[in-house]
């Protein structure tokens, strides 16, 4: 990948990339380090990067940048809960189903938000969504499968069942 294919690259998928980190529920600061982080491993291995490679590249090195993360922020929370005690409150009346959403997919195991992500809310194939994440077509599909089962269960739990 030359310099001239790099910034093309750039241009045309750093907001592409921007969106799938904002929508895998981080702080937006935490987004835009991660993608920072992706655009420069790109340019350090554009060498070998083939150029129609370049998107997927850019959105599984945000994906592990994002995962790392994720798995800091797991272990600094459980910490937190260690030391308050947990105090269970129900869900507020007044918050509606896009919020039950968000709080709901954020229960999810990091792989299947990632996939839930990237299919149902970006549009991505399962052969780009495999390619992305390192995973077969038929594991994209079991977990997407699972994550809509637990989203399911969890908006259930949260009173938005069949009936609304």
């Amino acid at each position: 990948m030359t310099a001239k294919e790099y910034n093309r690259c750039v241009d045309q998928c750093a907001d592409d990339v921007m969106r799938f980190a904002v929508r895998c529920g981080c702080r937006r600061e935490d987004c835009e380090d991660a993608v920072q982080e992706a655009l420069a491993s790109l340019w350090k291995h554009r060498e070998s990067v083939d150029v129609a490679k370049g998107k997927s590249y850019l959105l599984s090195a945000a994906y592990r940048r994002l995962m790392s993360h994720f798995r800091h922020d797991a272990v600094v929370h459980e910490y937190a809960e260690k030391m308050v005690t947990q105090v269970t409150q129900m869900p507020d009346e007044s918050f509606d189903l896009n919020d039950a959403i968000e709080r709901s997919m954020q229960t999810l195991p990091e792989v299947q938000r990632a996939i839930l992500q990237l299919r149902d809310v970006e549009g991505y194939s399962y052969a780009e969504i495999g390619e992305t994440l390192s995973l077969s077509d038929k594991q994209v599909q079991v977990y997407l499968f699972r994550a809509r089962v637990a989203m399911r269960k969890q908006l259930k739990t949260m009173g938005y069942g069949n009936d609304r």
